[in-house]
């Protein structure tokens, strides 16, 4: 038998506590290049396997949408030396 899945109250739940961490319709730079600049779209989950995800299209060049998972999205990573957010808000 395979995974049950969640309940969209729950998943509603995970939504409402992520918006605490990210803010939809806001803009962010990736931590290598300040002219990287992207808009957080939406909020969303893989089907499979409920992984919560940050929605957001990259505001140069072809202005692609992406997916990243939100636990990708709010790692520090290291950075010149330094440990830093992978995506700072504008």
């Amino acid at each position: 038998m395979g995974k049950t899945h969640k309940e969209q109250l729950e998943l509603a739940k995970e939504i409402e506590a992520a918006r605490s961490k990210i803010t939809v319709g806001a803009k962010y730079w990736h931590h290598k290049s300040k002219d990287k600049v992207y808009l957080v779209v939406g909020l969303g989950f893989i089907e499979a396997n409920e992984e919560l995800c940050v929605i957001y299209q990259a505001q140069y060049g072809e202005k692609l949408t992406f997916i990243r998972p939100l636990r990708v999205w709010l790692e520090n990573v290291e950075w010149e030396g330094k440990t830093v957010p992978r995506f700072n808000k504008i």
